[in-house]
């Protein structure tokens, strides 16, 4: 509940001239602060702990924890029964220019989200120097870092061809990593499920580690297989980092198909070991059962190496090559193991709009009154065509609940939302993750399902991340970080997006302060553009 001086004086939540209620005894009187939060119950994602206490900020920054004097002049805020936890740090999304468009990124800060890492899976902004700068002078809602993309790197020297690139392409690899690195990357990303990522094999990417290495930074892998395979492709990220000198960051583990259903012991255990040994070894996951990439990966990828464009045209011109794609496509929903595409939904589909949010057999037997396997992989085969060059999205319920429970237990694994910018309305069905993924964990996982208590949830979203991306004074309450705050319900905090809804926002969440300055109120984006560009190698940092 709002305090009753809120309630009498409107919509700020900022109550301005509260006196405080005994004289400081220093001499001259203290500055006062530039807002005070009251009556809240702290949340330490560091320490884990929930303690009833005030916070204030001055200048950006927290300047004053639990029971201190407030300074004549200084604003109040009431957060009678609401916590108050660190801003959440989310270290896998995909915003990457985006952000030019939309530099408020307002389903991130509707969840609580004040700082992201963008430039994941492989693909990333190009040139980072100029990017940055241009934010800068722009604004931004939210603190904004990136990777470097190998696969944008990789497309930069050598397009999309199918094979190992020579000596001289691998140096000018190693020299556009080199300069990106030096531009304030945080590391390098791969994807090595989609094209070109999946032609590079384990000498490329380690000569190219190395390089990240060498300025600090870690390796953060969508590993090349997360299904049958996913022991093997765990091991040649271990392998990378080992053999390159460099943290990794395995993006959003899961066990998918449902043959790998029950699998999460086994990769934990295969990733704990290498943890026990002394390898810096890190992880994040999403809060759904459900994955959301491109039409793509249905697909044989060696067949796709001409790009999206050509790949369409074959299909619609080559009545042979058209048959054999279909085949694979069958092959392809054997190996998955629901028996055919019921587990794929279409989230974004360019000139086929009226099918978006419909699972692959719905739209089928919408499309063609056929619900077969072969109906289905022909509709797949005609939402490529009409949509290229551009992707179609979708969104695959190919995961266990159980199995991101499991990965939920464990306190050493960050949660990041593997999402972009949210459009407020519009055709397209995305998946939920993007307006619903940290308050789900609170909601769903937290309060509802105890899968793991409250300061252990924050602790994830807040210090973890930090810890492995090495950014400082973010992520935690402690006097002298910088204001990133974020004030919610415990009881009401939770996920409204849905896969038929998928932009609903977040309950619950009552107020979000970035660098000190208040971003979202009630719910509502006040359009401050307080963020900060972060860069590795800024100066000050302390690793």
């Amino acid at each position: 509940m709002l305090g009753p001086m809120h309630r009498c004086l409107g919509s700020s939540w900022i109550v301005q001239a509260v006196l405080a209620t005994m004289a400081l005894a220093q001499d001259p009187t203290p500055a006062p602060f530039d807002l005070v939060l009251r009556g809240g119950t702290l949340i330490d994602g560091h320490a884990r702990t929930s303690t009833p206490g005030d916070l204030a900020f001055r200048a950006g920054r927290i300047a004053a924890l639990g029971t201190f004097d407030v300074p004549i002049g200084s604003p109040v805020m009431r957060v009678d029964g609401l916590c108050v936890s660190p801003g959440f740090l989310d270290v896998h999304a995909h915003v990457d220019a985006d952000i030019v468009r939309e530099p408020l990124c307002p389903n991130f800060l509707r969840m609580g989200v004040t700082t992201l890492i963008t430039g994941n899976c492989g693909g990333s902004v190009k040139d980072l120097a100029p990017h940055f700068t241009r934010l800068e002078h722009g604004g931004i809602g939210l603190n904004y870092g990136s990777l470097l993309g190998h696969g944008t790197v990789r497309t930069t020297v050598m397009g999309t061809q199918n094979r190992a690139p020579s000596v001289d392409e691998l140096q000018k690899m190693s020299d556009l990593i080199d300069v990106g690195m030096r531009e304030g990357a945080f590391g390098m990303s791969t994807g090595l499920i989609y094209v070109p990522g999946i032609y590079a094999d384990i000498a490329e990417i380690t000569t190219l580690a190395k390089v990240v290495g060498k300025h600090g930074g870690i390796y953060a892998s969508h590993m090349r297989a997360e299904g049958d395979e996913v022991l093997t492709a765990i091991q040649e990220a271990l392998t990378i980092g080992n053999d390159a000198g460099v943290p990794i960051e395995i993006s959003h583990v899961k066990c998918t198909g449902k043959p790998n259903h029950g699998r999460a012991e086994e990769v934990l255990a295969a990733l704990q070991a290498a943890r026990a040994r002394g390898q810096r070894v890190h992880v994040d996951q999403y809060a759904y059962d459900a994955s959301s990439t491109g039409l793509d990966v249905l697909f044989p990828a060696d067949q796709l190496e001409v790009g999206r464009e050509q790949f369409a045209a074959r299909l619609r011109s080559d009545a042979s090559f058209r048959a054999t794609i279909h085949s694979a496509l069958l092959q392809k929903m054997d190996t998955v193991g629901f028996g055919d595409f019921r587990y794929a939904r279409i989230a974004a589909a360019k000139g086929n709009e009226e099918l978006n949010g419909l699972l692959l057999p719905e739209a089928a037997k919408k499309r063609t009154g056929k619900d077969d396997r072969s109906a289905q992989a022909e509709l797949a085969m005609d939402l490529f065509t009409a949509a290229a060059p551009a992707r179609v999205s979708m969104i695959y319920h190919s995961m266990s609940e159980a199995d991101v429970e499991r990965f939920l237990r464990e306190d050493w694994i960050a949660v990041a939302s593997d999402a972009g910018i949210r459009a407020e309305a519009g055709p397209d069905r995305p998946h939920p993750r993007g307006s619903g993924n940290n308050v789900r964990v609170l909601g769903r996982y937290v309060r509802e399902r105890g899968v793991l208590d409250l300061p252990t949830a924050i602790h994830k979203m807040t210090t973890v991340p930090a810890r492995a991306f090495h950014i400082v004074d973010r992520g935690e309450l402690r006097v002298g970080a910088f204001a990133d705050i974020v004030v919610f319900d415990a009881a009401t905090v939770g996920d409204r997006a849905t896969w038929s809804e998928p932009l609903q926002h977040p309950a619950g969440v009552r107020a979000v302060f970035v660098n000190g300055q208040l971003a979202v109120d009630r719910g509502q984006v006040t359009g401050v553009r307080a963020g900060r560009v972060l860069r590795r190698n800024q100066p000050g940092r302390r690793d």
